[in-house]
């Protein structure tokens, strides 16, 4: 009944960002400007290479702290783990990345599954809160703004019964068993470096979004950038597409249009933006299917159940 009912939820709120996107279609795209800042895009080797660069070491960061929170796994294993999440969660609707980066990191490096799995759960939950910290300082500052959209109000609406029940769903019992290992976890000198890995790889993120403002001459300062960022990433918990396509360019076009009403710049933005994180994961998903021919295979069960 709990998985019933955060799934109704989860489906409203990702209907409300489609109709969203659907409403931003029709009246801000402009096909010119698309056009022009894909081709400055493809035009600026270097440029992109540089966000290319920077994205990818988010994810070099985030394989650092798994693999500190873990240290029986392999650095390798952690990236792979990583990228082989990305790819699957943008080609298929629903988020069942993280089950193949916790079968991967099992069976590679001979680990115990609830040994993995609670790994990602606490990584993901500090991701979480590394996002809402950004978030909401960023909402905060620029609160005389957000305030007044009327869409706002739904969409907490909808954040606050989705926490309500995520809380529920939680199976204490089970968090118990690892306590021990958590615990342990906080003490020790890893915690920090850990923390601290987690934290530049959202501000590494940031820095695609900052450079493809420059392209669209959207006044974005950094800060700005990575409060954009960190809303349209915490909104991909409603995604109901691959990548999240839809939710992603409602979310990050309502957050920069807070910042200033440009609709048809920020539309493309929030475009281009997403169709380069696209790119990106299908790169490394080749990469990762060429080091791993099995998971594709493992896919297909993932898809199948």
């Amino acid at each position: 009944m709990k998985n019933k009912q955060i799934n109704i939820v989860i489906r409203l709120i990702s209907f409300l960002f489609i109709a969203m996107f659907i409403w931003m279609t029709v009246q801000h795209f402009n096909a010119q400007l698309l056009f022009d800042l894909m081709h400055t895009l493809v035009s600026q080797p270097w440029h992109a290479s540089y966000m290319f660069i920077m994205y990818g070491l988010a994810f070099v960061l985030r394989a650092m702290a798994w693999k500190w929170y873990l240290p029986q796994a392999r650095f390798q294993t952690c990236i792979d783990g990583l990228f082989a999440s990305l790819f699957i969660n943008h080609i298929f609707p629903i988020k069942i990345g993280d089950a193949a980066r916790i079968g991967i990191c099992a069976r590679r490096d001979r680990i115990s599954f609830a040994i993995v799995a609670e790994s990602v759960i606490v990584l993901r939950l500090l991701d979480l809160l590394v996002l809402f910290f950004f978030a909401f300082f960023g909402a905060v500052v620029y609160m005389h703004t957000v305030i007044r959209s009327a869409v706002i109000f739904p969409l907490v609406f909808g954040g606050i019964v989705m926490l309500f029940f995520v809380l529920r769903r939680i199976d204490l019992s089970w968090l118990q068993k690892h306590k021990q290992h958590w615990n342990m976890i906080w003490k020790s000198r890893r915690f920090v470096p850990i923390v601290v890995a987690v934290v530049f790889s959202w501000i590494c993120e940031a820095v695609v979004l900052f450079e493809m403002a420059k392209m669209v001459a959207f006044p974005l300062s950094f800060a700005q950038s990575l409060w954009v960022n960190s809303m349209t990433v915490g909104g991909q918990i409603f995604q109901m597409t691959p990548g999240g396509l839809a939710t992603y360019e409602a979310v990050m076009a309502f957050a920069l249009t807070r910042i200033h009403p440009y609709w048809e710049q920020a539309y493309a933005l929030a475009l281009v933006t997403h169709l380069f994180k696209f790119l990106f994961s299908y790169v490394v998903g080749l990469y990762v299917w060429f080091r791993i021919p099995t998971l594709w295979t493992f896919v297909r069960k993932e898809d199948a159940a």
